[in-house]
C-alpha cells in the first residue's frame, strides 16, 4: 500500500496554482504579449493558459462527479483579458483542490489514460500547471519558481518509473519526463503517458504513446 503522505494532495494543487498565478501577476501582461509562442509548444501563451484552466477544471468535474466518461465543463476563451484568465486559473485550481480534499480515498473518475483516484487527479492538475507554467515562463520571460513538494509528488505519482534516485533535481526530472529538457545525457522523453490509476495498480511497466498518430500537447 502506498503512503498517502507521499502522493499529491489539495495543498500541492493550491501551491502550484499560487506559484503560477503569482508569476503571471508579477507584471501587467497585455493581450498582445499572450500571443507569444509558449516555449516549445505550437500554441501561443493565451491558448496555453486557457488550456491549463480547462484541464484543471475538467479534472475537478470528473473527480467530483465520479464520472465514467468526459465531464461537460465550460471552456475558457483564449481571447479573455489576462486578469480574467488568471482569475480563472485560481478558480480552477481552488475547485480541483476542493474536489481532491473532499473525495474519499476510493473515489475514481474518468481520464482517457485510466480511472484516476484523487491523488491521480491532483498530480495531473499539478503537471498541467507546472509544465505549462514553464512553457508560459519561456514565452513571456517570467520568473516562475515551482513549489518543490508539489514537483516531487507529481514526478513520483505520474511517472513511478522515472529516475528519482540518481541525484537529479525533481524539477529537472519532471521537465525531462514531459519532453521539455534533457536530463544529463538523456534526451527529452517525449513519448511517456501518465500513470493516473492508483499507484497500487501500477504493474511495473513504462507507459508510452502507441505508435500511431501524433502525441497531443501535454
Amino acid at each position: 500500500m502506498t503512503d498517502p503522505a507521499d502522493q499529491p494532495d489539495a495543498d500541492d494543487v493550491l501551491a502550484a496554482t499560487t506559484a503560477l498565478a503569482g508569476a503571471l501577476e508579477s507584471r501587467e501582461l497585455s493581450a498582445e504579449e499572450l500571443k507569444a509562442k509558449a516555449g516549445l509548444l505550437s500554441w501561443n501563451c493565451a491558448k496555453t493558459l486557457a488550456h491549463i484552466c480547462d484541464a484543471v477544471l475538467w479534472y475537478a468535474g470528473n473527480l467530483a462527479s465520479r464520472s465514467t466518461e468526459d465531464a461537460d465543463t465550460p471552456m475558457t476563451s483564449p481571447r479573455a483579458k489576462p486578469p480574467q484568465m488568471v482569475n480563472r486559473l485560481r478558480t480552477s485550481g481552488a475547485l480541483l483542490a476542493a474536489a481532491v480534499r473532499d473525495a474519499p480515498r476510493d473515489a475514481r473518475g474518468y481520464h482517457s489514460w485510466g480511472r484516476a483516484d484523487r491523488s491521480g487527479f491532483a498530480a495531473m492538475g499539478c503537471d498541467e500547471i507546472l509544465l505549462h507554467g514553464w512553457d508560459l515562463a519561456q514565452g513571456l520571460g517570467l520568473d516562475f519558481i515551482p513549489p518543490t513538494t508539489a514537483v516531487e509528488h507529481t514526478v513520483r505519482r505520474l511517472f513511478p518509473w522515472a529516475p528519482t534516485d540518481e541525484g537529479h533535481d525533481s524539477w529537472d526530472v519532471l521537465l525531462w519526463a514531459n519532453g521539455r529538457a534533457a536530463l544529463g545525457d538523456r534526451p527529452p522523453e517525449k513519448h511517456w503517458l501518465w500513470h493516473c490509476d492508483p499507484l497500487d495498480e501500477w504493474n511495473g511497466e513504462i507507459r508510452r504513446w502507441k505508435p500511431r498518430g501524433k502525441p497531443a500537447e501535454t
